[in-house]
């Protein structure tokens, strides 16, 4: 779906060079320590930002070809800044940018446990709240939800999220995260995440991308990349790494 030809960028943060694909049906999590360059590379894939060299392909075409209505329908960003300077309905809020007539997809109200936001103004809403709609406004903007398949005009799709769950508690988190791997499941759709917590980016994603120094130190399945000992050279933490057949693995942290 989208692949990084020797990407490279050097202002405002060093990263590369890149050179890596991003296939539809995967749940794939960004994840490396803090300035890793996670929030970077997901705005180069995103468009927002051009790279120094290389190229950014989607569905075989340079990203750079797609005006913004065309990136519009099929890239959908949700970044960590998420305040709104008017007080939006949430409602209205949700169905800002979308490209179908009247009410937001099937599925996405309830999926996000959001419906009794609706009435709201956005301004009135914890930071969580306001992470979660966020998130359906994306999902609303792709016409995509956990509930019903896409629109039936065979166009692949691309959801970006940094750091999703930050604002979640724990239930939140659990949900969001199996939201968007029912998203992943569904026909021509990739999601992408910069994930923070190792053990929900081991238990959801199909696939991780470590970053460190602006660079792609590992890539693979979740057993493949989480390493006892990458762990302790890439972040400085002391774990244990446990094999779990239902889970893949689980990462203790060790006093």
């Amino acid at each position: 779906m989208l692949e990084l030809i020797d990407v490279s960028l050097a202002q405002p943060f060093a990263l590369g060079p890149l050179k890596a694909s991003i296939k539809e049906g995967q749940l794939l999590g960004l994840i490396g320590p803090n300035g890793a360059g996670k929030s970077t590379l997901l705005s180069l894939i995103s468009g927002y930002t051009r790279p120094d060299s290389g190229q950014i392909r989607l569905l075989g075409r340079p990203l750079s070809d797609f005006s913004a209505r065309q990136l519009a329908s099929r890239r959908a960003l949700v970044t960590q800044q998420m305040d709104s300077v008017f007080d939006w309905q949430v409602l209205e809020f949700i169905q800002l940018g979308q490209q179908h007539i009247g009410e937001p997809c099937p599925g996405i109200i309830d999926a996000l446990d959001i419906r009794h936001l609706l009435s709201r103004g956005v301004l009135s809403l914890s930071g969580g709240e306001l992470q979660r709609v966020t998130i359906a406004r994306a999902m609303n903007q792709l016409a995509v939800s956990p509930a019903a398949n896409v629109r039936g005009d065979n166009q692949e799709r691309l959801l970006l999220l940094d750091e999703p769950t930050s604002a979640l508690d724990v239930g939140q988190q659990q949900n969001l995260m199996r939201v968007l791997r029912s998203l992943a499941r569904l026909p021509r759709i990739a999601v992408v995440c910069v994930l923070h917590d190792l053990n929900l980016a081991a238990r959801y994603c199909d696939r991780l991308w470590l970053l460190e120094h602006g660079r792609l130190c590992a890539e693979g399945t979740p057993v493949q990349v989480l390493r006892e000992e990458r762990i302790a050279d890439v972040f400085g933490a002391q774990v244990k790494v446990v094999a779990d057949q239902s889970q893949g693995v689980r990462i203790d942290l060790l006093s």
